[in-house]
Order: structure tokens, then sequence, then C-alpha cells
């Protein structure tokens, strides 16, 4: 190379501009011809990816990529002079940063595939882009779970500089932000992204205020797991227990088929306990319409066991009755045997006792016979009136049954819907 040839590497654009890891004062100081001119800093930020939405603690996990940029005052070039050099990547410990942060994160941390260097403009323009996975708080609204649409914050604020040192501001509008979101997001698991607002507003603290840059995002969940394997389940549990109401009463097999069905409800509402906050406001319909049809198949067991009841008690009266007809025709069959036994004496001087004997057995027998006619009869009416009233019963609870259960299908779902 001649002696009058221009050194145009980027090691003479370093060293013409100072930056290095010696010169501490450009990677420390606020690069400002002024102290009290601000820097304006611009920030986006993009969702790339959903991790985990933990409705138990209200979190929100997520993948982002925050780009961040400023102008240095300090550190600028003329690229006529430098070979027409228009941008130089440099270690971003050799320049200042400024230090933003999300309001709302649990943990925040850099990928480790993420770039160790940050752009830079000959008229000072710095631009940095970061990946971050951040855990943030997020109050959720599980009212119509698993059909619901949340929306959860990231504020973005440089928490060590207020206004006067630091203007912050969004370098894109809610539409490019959600295009981009939209263009990198890769997750296609259990939530689906809908749209990032962006917006900005001030943090006051002791009068001491902050520039702050809110992104609301609005993400949908997909329900389908959640209606294959716990609501359609729930359903046919209840459908069970309708046509339940068409088997025997005999043997206690529909009071067991119920108690089954009990059980089943009660295990998916404990996973449902472990997966709903048990401290939210308003109870989600999801746990209503479980809640409703334990109840309901709950009431339904109490009135099996009523009319079973009542009909054993018919069956206990059918048996005494028919008890009590065939004693009477054995007493009837002995009487007849002892009045012909005696009638065969033809004794003269037992005659007229034998006669009066025989008149006293008639008269008794004749008594005997209507009283037990009219037991017959009064345990005959006892046994159709119970099988009538447990009959009446079964029709008429089925019938409320039926219409309390669209009433309240129709009712959750119109929540639901809108």
């Amino acid at each position: 190379m001649g002696a009058d040839s221009p050194d145009c590497s980027y090691l003479s654009l370093l060293n013409h501009l100072g930056v290095g890891p010696n010169n501490h004062a450009h990677s420390v100081l606020r690069p400002v011809r002024h102290w009290k001119t601000p820097t304006n800093v611009l920030v986006d930020l993009y969702l790339s990816v959903i991790i985990e939405v933990n409705e138990k603690f209200q979190s929100l996990t997520t993948g982002v990529f925050m780009a961040t940029s400023w102008t240095n005052e300090l550190v600028q070039w003329d690229p006529r002079d430098f070979c027409g050099i228009s941008m130089i990547s440099i270690p971003k410990e050799y320049l200042w940063r400024p230090a933003t942060s999300v309001l709302e994160s649990i943990e925040a941390k850099l990928s480790y595939t993420d770039s160790p260097y940050l752009n830079m403009l000959p008229f000072g323009f710095v631009f940095m882009a970061e990946t971050y996975k951040i855990t943030s708080t997020c109050r959720m609204d599980l009212y119509k779970f698993p059909f619901d649409t949340q929306q959860c914050q990231l504020t973005v604020l440089p928490i060590m500089n207020t206004i006067d040192q630091i203007r912050l501001s969004p370098s894109s509008n809610s539409s490019d932000v959600t295009a981009g979101s939209l263009t990198v997001f890769q997750t296609q698991g259990e939530w689906d992204l809908i749209s990032i607002h962006v917006s900005t507003d001030n943090l006051t603290v002791d009068a001491r205020v902050w520039d702050k840059v809110v992104y609301t995002i609005t993400i949908s969940r997909r329900p389908q797991l959640y209606v294959i394997n716990f609501l359609v389940p729930i359903f046919l549990f209840l459908v069970l227990d309708l046509m339940s109401f068409f088997m025997n009463e005999a043997r206690g097999e529909k009071l067991s088929f119920k108690i089954t069905i009990l059980l089943a409800i009660s295990v998916l509402l404990l996973i449902l306990h472990d997966i709903l906050p048990s401290t939210h406001q308003k109870t989600p319909l999801i746990g209503v319409f479980c809640t409703g049809i334990f109840m309901f198949v709950g009431c339904s067991i109490a009135e099996t066991i009523a009319v079973s009841f009542l009909m054993r008690m018919a069956s206990k009266c059918d048996t005494l009755a028919a008890t009590r007809g065939t004693l009477e025709t054995r007493t009837e069959e002995g009487g007849s045997q002892q009045t012909g036994s005696e009638g065969a004496g033809g004794a003269d001087d037992e005659a007229a006792i034998a006669a009066l004997l025989r008149l006293i057995l008639r008269e008794m027998q004749a008594l005997q016979e209507q009283s037990s006619s009219d037991h017959a009869r009064h345990a005959g009416t006892t046994c159709l009136y119970l099988t009538t009233v447990a009959k009446g019963i079964n029709t008429l609870y089925f019938l409320l049954y039926i219409c309390a259960v669209l009433v309240f299908l129709a009712e959750v779902g119109k929540q639901w819907y809108y």
C-alpha cells in the first residue's frame, strides 16, 4: 500500500472515534454535549414466542425482540474521510447504552445467542437489538375460560433516568409492531397473538417523572383441547344421568350408576382446581358449569333414593298381603276339617253343645273373613298408593330435570358466547 493511500479499515475509523476498551468515558457517560440536553431514545418491542401462560400464578412468559436506538452526539464521522464507510459495528461495552427495563418483569434473561455488537451510523445514530426471555405479571380475566382472551402489558421505561435525561418514545406504531410480531411469531401452541397496542405515558414517583412505552399484548386461547378433554366428558356425564331415568330401580343398579357419575365429575373438578386460581374475583363459567352439573347429579341421586324407598315399601306391602292371604286359606281349611270331625260324633248328650260350638265357630269365621278382607283391601290400596306416588315423583322430577338442564345450559352458553 502506497504512502498516500488512505486507510480504509474499520480500525482506523475506530481509532479516530476514540472508542475502545481503554476509553471508559464513552461507555459510562451519557453522550451529549450539554448535560441538560435529554437523549431521545426510540424503542420497539416485538413478540416472537409465547412460552407459558400460568393462570394459577397470573404470569406470562414470552420471548421478545427489543430494538433500541438513540443519537450519540460525541461519536460521529464523515464517510468521505474514511472511504465511504457508512456504518460500523462496535462491541456494546464500548459505548453508553440506555438502561431500559420492563416494569412488570419478574425475571428477564438475555438470550445466549444475542449479538454482542451494536451498529452506528456516521451522524451518531446508534442501533441495538436484543432478545429476551421475560416472565412478567399479567392480571388475567378467566371468567370465560377456556374461551377467553387475555390482555397483558409490557411497560418499557429507563429505570435510571428521568425525563430530564432520557425521553423515551416508540419507533413504530401499533400496526407495524403487530405486523412485525406476527411475522416472527413462532409458536403454534395454545395461544394465538391477536394484536399489540402501543401507547406512551408517564410514571410519577415523588415528583420524579419517567417516560414509559406500554405494549398491550392481546392473546386468544385455543379452546379445542379443553373442550375435548373437559367440557365434552362433563356434558356426556350429564346425558348419562338423564338416560339413567330409564333404568330399572331393582337391585340398586340405578343408584350405583349415578354415584359413579358423581365420582367421575368430582375428579374433573379437582383437575379444574389445579388449573384456575382460587383468588379470582368472579367464579369462572367453567366452574359454574361443572358445579351446576355436579348439583344436578347430586339432586338426581337424592330423588333416586326417595323413589327407591317408596318402591321398596310398596314391595314389602305386597309381600305382607300375600302372606296374610295364605294364612287365611289355611285357617279356613282347618276349620272345615274340625267341623266335619265334630259332626261324626253323633252323641245325644253332646248334640246341643256341638251345635252351639258350630254356631260360634261360623260367627268367628265370618268375622275373621271380614277382617281379613278389610286388611287385604287396605293393604292393596296402600301398595297401589305408594307405587303411584313413586312413579309420579319420578316422572315429575324427570320433566323438571330436563327443563332445568336446558335452561342452565342455555344461560351458561349465552354467557360464554357473549
